[in-house]
């Protein structure tokens, strides 16, 4: 499906990597996830995989047609070599900066990362109104770009994406 809206510039490349606090809710299912055609969508995350219940309640609320994942990264990254993610639209959602580091860590092949929403908390300074980063996030975010990862926010897919620069 292409969209008039992304410009060739501004191609997506899949998988998506997304980073959100909010993990999975409406913004990523409905407005990236169904307006995008994504599957599957994959909750990236050491915290919640520990957590069966958790893992389950994320799944539940993404629709079948997405095919809803949670995931470790070590688990993520080794499905990303293997080409499981290949011909997939697919994202895969990360909770923090530090957490896309991590992901590139283990050996996945990041080569764009998506701010999408990391809200206020006390010692973060807002970047967008939709970011707000502390000085640990944003050193993390130097060392993805120093690796060559290109960095947009964008809270939606009709948002027009902002290269990230410190």
């Amino acid at each position: 499906m292409n969209l008039p809206l992304i410009s060739k510039k501004n191609k997506l490349i899949f998988p998506i990597v997304r980073v959100d606090d909010r993990l999975l809710h409406g913004q990523v299912i409905v407005g990236w996830g169904q307006t995008l055609g994504l599957s599957p969508i994959v909750l990236a995350s050491d915290r919640v995989s520990k957590d069966p219940a958790l893992c389950r309640t994320y799944r539940e609320l993404v629709p079948d047609e997405l095919r809803a994942e949670v995931l470790a990264l070590a688990d993520v990254a080794e499905r990303w070599k293997r080409g499981d993610y290949k011909n997939a639209r697919a994202m895969l959602v990360v909770e923090s900066p530090v957490d896309a580091l991590k992901l590139v860590n283990h050996g996945a092949p990041v080569r764009a990362l998506t701010l999408g929403g990391l809200h206020f908390r006390e010692g973060r300074e807002e970047f967008l109104p939709y970011i707000f980063l502390s000085e640990w996030e944003s050193k993390t975010l130097s060392e993805l770009r120093k690796l060559g990862i290109r960095i947009v926010c964008q809270d939606l897919p009709v948002s027009k994406p902002l290269l990230y620069e410190e």
